[in-house]
């Protein structure tokens, strides 16, 4: 038989997805550029003198510092694809993973409603912020 159709709902949301994954891909390959380039590890080493890690620690936390840069453009580009394959290929996992990646979403952009009341110029007078 033939394979079920997403709702054209379900389609938005993969191909929305989908673009997340490229997004996340572009991030990737813009990391492994500045970690690659000579220049650009300077700019990490910098970071890290600033931070003000001692010259013995430099290199084992340079390595650590560049890992942990390409596993948080990795893993959401791995993630969204799975999720845009799951959904258009109307898998149950696929749902599920789309759907905990929307909760993730939401958790960040619900923020945005307290960092405009926290922002209001009466929330920062009360903080000594003025």
């Amino acid at each position: 038989g033939e394979r079920p159709q997403p709702p054209d709902h379900v389609k938005v949301i993969a191909v929305l997805s989908a673009a997340a994954a490229v997004l996340f891909l572009v991030l990737l390959v813009q990391t492994l550029a500045i970690i690659l380039n000579a220049h650009g590890r300077d700019s990490l080493n910098l970071i890290l003198v600033q931070a003000n890690v001692a010259v013995a620690d430099r290199p084992g936390v340079l390595v650590v510092y560049e890992i942990t840069l390409i596993l948080f453009s990795l893993i959401p580009a791995v993630l969204h694809g799975v999720a845009f394959y799951g959904l258009m290929g109307v898998r149950r996992a696929g749902w599920i993973l789309a759907f905990l990646l929307a909760c993730a979403w939401s958790l960040l952009l619900i923020g945005i409603p307290f960092a405009v009341l926290l922002y209001r110029r009466d929330t920062r007078a009360a903080f000594g912020l003025t």
